[in-house]
């Protein structure tokens, strides 16, 4: 087999006490063609000390990226992606840990695919802060599958992102083709997801290849009411752009929908906003009452007990 150039990227962010972990994750794969970058988000631990500690006392190849200010996670993705020149790109954060075997298992599958399979993912295990395994795989805790998906999966990925990106390997070619993160979203994830699965295929590889870290501190739990805004902003910003196939339409605005109901219940600073954009798509009843409710001041419980009782009478 040949060993095509893979570039690993770490981005961290106050992940002092896991970066070590992830690291020798990454050096446990044993691929003889690897380029490490690792990217710190202005931690305000001791993680860029702990990561500098560590690649002087392992001779591997590296790129360090120390942001000056906190820029967040899609900014400081793309800082380090304009260093990379992998063939192949994996990301993972700071804090989950890699499988031995993951790059080279990964590489043969995507050298022997062709250039139509933009993307390779695995499910991963879960494990708590102090690294416990949990019970429930990654993708299970999201969604439930008879047959995982492969091949053109865009549809899927409306009705959720179940993909662990730490497991993905995806070919350099898909951001030459896609762009690179969106730096005006909160996350990352999902919305590249989307873009690269509009031009490419997914492959799925039953090798489970990472272990995933449930951290209550992470930038994405920490701040739920931001992620659901975003998840708001990715759907109006597919559906702006007005490129998606009827399927794909009546999918994203349902998710619209869902997540501004979602905003108003937990109350997050636009989510008077997020319901009127959902609004403007496509009229429903349950987002033009949730509008009424939230403008009048009343709670998302007054308006989930008065949904119940509109629904019981519809039933009888």
């Amino acid at each position: 087999m040949q060993h095509p150039l893979v570039s690993a990227i770490v981005l961290c962010y106050n992940q002092a006490r896991y970066v070590v972990e992830c690291l020798e994750g990454i050096k446990a794969q044993n691929y003889p063609n690897l380029e490490l970058i690792i990217n710190d988000d202005a931690s305000g631990d001791d993680s860029a000390a702990v990561i500098q500690g560590w690649l002087f006392q392992n001779n591997i190849p590296y790129c360090f990226l120390k942001n000056e200010t906190n820029v967040g996670i899609c900014r400081s993705v793309n800082n380090a992606m304009k260093q990379a020149h992998g063939k192949y790109i994996s990301g993972i954060a700071a804090d989950d840990v890699w499988l031995p075997g993951k790059l080279r298992t990964q590489v043969e599958m995507l050298e022997k695919l062709p250039e139509k399979v933009g993307v390779v993912y695995s499910d991963a295990l879960q494990m708590d802060e102090n690294g416990r395994l949990l019970p429930d795989r990654f993708i299970a805790t999201h969604r439930r599958f008879d047959t995982m998906p492969a091949g053109n999966i865009h549809n899927i990925l409306w009705e959720d992102n179940f993909i662990p990106a730490m497991t993905t390997l995806i070919r350099r070619s898909c951001f030459e083709r896609v762009g690179l993160y969106d730096e005006t979203l909160f996350y990352e994830d999902w919305d590249m997801f989307l873009r690269i699965a509009r031009c490419f295929d997914f492959a799925y590889s039953d090798e489970v290849s990472a272990k995933y870290r449930i951290v209550t501190t992470s930038a994405v739990r920490a701040h739920y009411g931001r992620l659901l805004e975003a998840m708001c902003g990715i759907c109006l910003k597919h559906l702006r752009e007005d490129n998606l196939d009827r399927e794909a339409r009546r999918l994203a605005t349902l998710q619209l929908h869902s997540k501004a109901l979602l905003c108003f219940e937990h109350q997050t600073p636009k989510h008077k906003r997020a319901l009127l954009q959902a609004l403007r798509y496509k009229v429903s009843a349950g987002v033009a009452a949730g509008c009424i409710f939230a403008w009048c001041g009343l709670g998302f419980d007054r308006y989930a007990r008065t949904r119940a009782i509109f629904r019981g009478r519809s039933s009888n």
